[in-house]
């Protein structure tokens, strides 16, 4: 067996390179940008009008006050994609509307509120500065200024940003492609009206498949094998000759007469990369590298193969999408005695408990066996606890989130 650390090292030297691609920025949601993104004209465009009001020159104004208005000649109007045609000049004001063109001549917007309409003129009753209201070309950002880092995940904000810039395409990272294949002549499908006594439910399948969803990946297709050896090594060529970035297997990776997941792989022409790690749970743990397609061997029991993905194939993917392959984590405090006692790093399960203005606790989820998926479904992350590692009541300890 190899340690956790030498197992995500390997994974490390062995990683696809990430494919790029330019989609529309309709299809960008939720994608992860492949290059930066610089302004392509400055925002705003053009200065404009902050507010309704009067387009008028500063120097007719400046000595308004409520007991001595302002008479000013309203000569057009500026309106929001209709700007006013001419140049304001002494005692004159435009109409104008909020984002409209400040015409020519005019520094300063008068709110409609401090006016009074008197038929072709304007009375301006209070002002509060030379330029008030005015949004000045380029003032969020010229042209050619970082708009976007790569790495960043396109979400609504930055849709809209890119929109109102004139992007209509974006380079983004492609979208990895998940090949999923389960083993065990044991299971039989989730939503099977008959079961027999020795058969048992397949959670894995829809596990994996939107475990791989939850990380960005795109999954292919999941297909299910019986625990024989031509059919396994048929149904990973198979899968193989779609190259996908990962193809992931769960069960028939232990050592048992039935499991053939690690022997077909090696006749389906995948080099092994390791197996077995020093953990619990997960400890059979299978990978292998074709081409550039990434086999990874999960457990058959949920637990553990949900750890293994959770611990080392969702950083794969993340990768594939040009982000970091560390570890949500959030650091906690454990309220009381935690210990290790056996050989093996323990991927210890956890849930979090919040207090305001506190760090939050660890709580220990009671039941930890590898084929109870309640310790993941009501769990919030999980801490990996050394050999004979005791965590202390009052010590802190690095939560990695599921």
């Amino acid at each position: 067996m190899i340690s956790i650390n030498e197992a995500f090292n390997i994974l490390q030297d062995n990683l696809p390179e990430p494919a790029l691609e330019t989609v529309d920025l309709s299809q960008a949601w939720r994608r992860y940008l492949a290059e930066d993104i610089l302004a392509p004209e400055p925002s705003p465009r053009y200065t404009n009008s902050a507010m309704d009001g009067y387009a008028v020159r500063w120097q007719d104004v400046m000595g308004t006050t409520p007991d001595q208005p302002t008479l000013l000649t309203t000569v057009g109007e500026s309106k929001a994609g209709v700007p006013f045609a001419g140049t304001v000049q002494a005692c004159q004001a435009v109409r104008i509307s909020t984002g409209a063109v400040l015409p020519e001549g005019a520094d300063t917007v008068i709110r409609v509120e401090d006016t009074r309409e008197e038929r072709d003129r304007v009375a301006v009753l209070s002002v509060r500065g030379r330029g008030q209201d005015i949004r000045r070309r380029g003032e969020e950002f010229q042209t050619g200024e970082l708009l976007l880092n790569r790495g960043i995940q396109l979400r609504t904000r930055q849709l809209a940003l890119l929109a109102a810039v004139g992007i209509h395409q974006v380079p983004v990272y492609a979208t990895p492609r998940i090949r999923l294949l389960v083993t065990g002549t044991e299971l039989v499908s989730s939503n099977s009206e008959s079961i027999k006594p020795y058969q048992i439910r397949d959670s894995n399948r829809i596990m994996l498949t939107s475990a791989c969803r939850d990380a960005g990946g795109l999954v292919l297709g999941c297909d299910h094998v019986g625990d024989d050896l031509e059919r396994t090594v048929a149904a990973l060529e198979q899968a193989a000759a779609e190259e996908p970035d990962c193809l992931l297997c769960s069960g028939g990776v232990s050592v048992g007469r039935h499991d053939h997941v690690k022997r077909a792989a090696d006749l389906a022409g995948f080099q092994e990369l390791f197996w077995r790690i020093r953990q619990k749970p997960g400890k059979p743990l299978f990978a292998a590298r074709r081409k550039n397609t990434l086999l990874f061997g999960l457990p058959g029991n949920p637990v553990s193969a949900f750890m293994c993905f959770v611990h080392y194939v969702r950083p794969v993917i993340a990768h594939l999408q040009g982000r970091s392959m560390a570890h949500p984590s959030i650091t906690a405090r454990a309220p009381e005695e935690i210990r290790n006692t056996g050989k093996r790093t323990n991927f210890l399960r956890v849930r979090l408990k919040y207090e305001p203005g506190e760090i939050p606790q660890i709580v220990e989820m009671n039941k930890q066996g590898s084929h109870m998926l309640s310790s993941i479904t009501h769990a919030d992350g999980y801490i990996g606890l050394e050999p004979g590692e005791i965590l202390s009541p009052g010590s802190l300890k690095e939560v990695f989130l599921l």
